[in-house]
């Protein structure tokens, strides 16, 4: 006789009567962080590769928001609660990408159909570092034939 894999069916008694869940949600102010998002300083890396009958781009973007003290327009106030605050905002991390996909779609050489994004939002000495990495399919582009004088 087998085993069962599974624990089996048991009765619920009572549920409970109260869960409780914290959550913090932050959002920044939009025309503040616009100006600083547009004050960064950007390095991006990447190319398309073939796979099988697919052309891929692979690439990262570091967006470095330098504080104050290094020349930037970011507060020298605590970075890392401005880290954390970043990490929560749904519109500043949406703007980091845009940037981001703007830097792809000039390196990737095709027009892009598909892009995956992983974004990464640390402090470090300089300021805030938002470290997207960007894996976008591209459609093939589309192959002219010129005309060649005799």
């Amino acid at each position: 006789m087998q085993t069962p894999s599974s624990p089996g069916l048991a009765k619920v008694r009572a549920p409970p009567l109260v869960q409780r869940r914290r959550v913090e949600l932050c959002t920044a102010h939009e025309g503040r962080w616009r100006e600083i998002l547009e004050a960064a300083d950007v390095v991006s890396e990447g190319k398309a590769c073939a796979e099988g009958a697919a052309l891929v781009y692979y690439g990262t973007t570091s967006v470095l928001l330098p504080r104050a003290s290094a020349g930037g327009l970011l507060p020298d106030l605590d970075i890392a609660a401005l880290a954390r605050v970043l990490r929560l905002d749904p519109h500043v991390r949406l703007r980091a990408l845009r940037i981001a996909h703007r830097e792809a779609q000039s390196r990737a050489g095709a027009p892009m159909k598909t892009l995956l994004a992983e974004i990464q939002i640390s402090e470090a000495p300089r300021g805030v570092i938002i470290e997207i990495e960007v894996t976008a399919h591209l459609a093939r582009p589309k192959l002219t034939t010129t005309a060649v004088p005799r």
